[in-house]
């Protein structure tokens, strides 16, 4: 066991090239000890009957070193299940459930605060303050009083904010939707989230200063990236980042409404294999493009036939079989749109263009309107982002 496991992971990501010696970003991730954030964490294996938990909780002293391997190192963990604190939905050290929050792994904290200029000394909204760890290391940068973070969960927020003391930090730390901002701090010099959304919240749009940036990850059920937005004149304009990243869906206190299609649909065959939404991110973002707001997910039909299952919001629907015959996959698509035609076509003209990456891909987003496009924001390739929810 390394001797100072900090130490040991701050050297593995200067060594990866996610933080640079000697700067201030680099100095803060050697003073802010993780394992203050994350005393406890649940580690899971996907079952024949579901995902399952077991909870590693460092007051556990036969736990303390499995503890020590997991939390010091590059590793996405999580801390909440269903709504609450790993150590209060498992109560007897193992269950089921959904997990609704995680500590991020540190290298892609890193690289998101890299993004962020905060050589600039910037004033800056957290949306998502998930353990407090993020929010900790800005707090060494920049100072407490420079720094707000908000999360919807009330658990979180109270958690985050305990931890924060207990280390000397003392940043706004508040319950708040996510999709409304902060309007109490603003404005903001940048915006960034620790949680995706399927679209730019336009609140922020008034609450970031002038040149000032949102960086968040903008994310279907099919796929998406991470964008880096910049402010002018209440408009947001940039590119997506080239490295690939990605989030849990943020929460909202607003139920998703999807309709309904009773429908038997419509057959057909597809050269596209279906597997490569979920092999390939890049195609998997351009899906979500092409179909705007619909969710995939692979299940199986009753006679154990795999399937890859789109659904958007407005009813429509397709099952591709994950298994070819001769060399095609059937399908059936109902309700208003044919979604898998979407994404066939959308597909073909991605590989006719040499498969270029998320940073060929860049957004506009207005009060009322926002799209993707592809390389110029004067592109005819374009895409609309999902509607955004009504502001308040």
């Amino acid at each position: 066991m390394i001797t100072d496991p900090l130490s040991g992971l701050v050297d593995r990501l200067t060594g990866a090239g996610e933080l640079e010696e000697g700067t201030v970003l680099a100095e803060a991730f050697r003073v802010v000890d993780r394992g203050a954030f994350v005393p406890a964490f649940a580690l899971f294996d996907h079952t024949g009957q579901g995902t399952r938990y077991r909870l590693v909780d460092r007051a556990v002293p036969e736990q303390r070193e499995e503890w020590a391997e997991h939390v010091y190192a590059d590793q996405t963990l999580i801390i909440e299940i269903n709504g609450e604190p790993v150590t209060e939905a498992l109560p007897d050290g193992s269950g089921t459930g959904r997990w609704t929050s995680s500590s991020t792994m540190p290298s892609l904290m890193a690289r998101h605060l890299r993004e962020l200029g905060l050589e600039t000394n910037p004033r800056v909204l957290e949306i998502g303050v998930g353990s407090g760890y993020n929010a900790a290391v800005l707090c060494e940068v920049l100072g407490d009083e420079r720094v707000t973070s908000i999360d919807i969960s009330p658990g979180l927020v109270a958690g985050a904010a305990r931890a924060l003391a207990s280390q000397g930090y003392r940043p706004v730390v508040a319950e708040h939707d996510g999709h409304q901002g902060y309007p109490e701090r603003a404005p903001y010099d940048r915006i960034t989230s620790t949680t995706a959304f399927t679209h730019v919240p336009p609140a922020w749009l008034d609450q970031v200063a002038p040149g000032g940036m949102i960086l968040v990850n903008v994310a279907g059920g099919t796929g998406g990236a991470v964008l880096c937005l910049w402010v002018e004149d209440g408009i947001a304009q940039g590119r997506f980042l080239p490295q690939g990243a990605g989030f849990m869906p943020a929460r909202t206190h607003r139920p998703v409404e999807r309709v309904s299609v009773d429908d038997d649909g419509e057959a057909g065959w597809t050269d596209l294999d279906p597997k490569v939404l979920t092999a390939q991110p890049e195609a998997s973002f351009v899906a979500q493009l092409a179909t705007v707001d619909a969710r995939t997910v692979v299940s199986q039909a009753d006679d154990g036939t795999e399937l890859l299952f789109l659904e958007g919001a407005d009813g429509a629907w397709a099952e591709v079989e994950t298994c070819p015959v001769d060399g095609r996959h059937r399908v059936v698509q109902g309700g208003p749109r044919r979604l898998w035609n979407l994404v066939d076509h959308t597909h073909r003209w991605w590989e006719g263009e040499g498969r270029p990456s998320w940073s060929a891909f860049g957004a506009t987003v207005t009060a009322t309107d926002q799209w993707v496009w592809f390389r110029s924001p004067d592109s005819a390739h374009r895409w609309p982002l999902p509607a955004p929810e009504p502001r308040t």
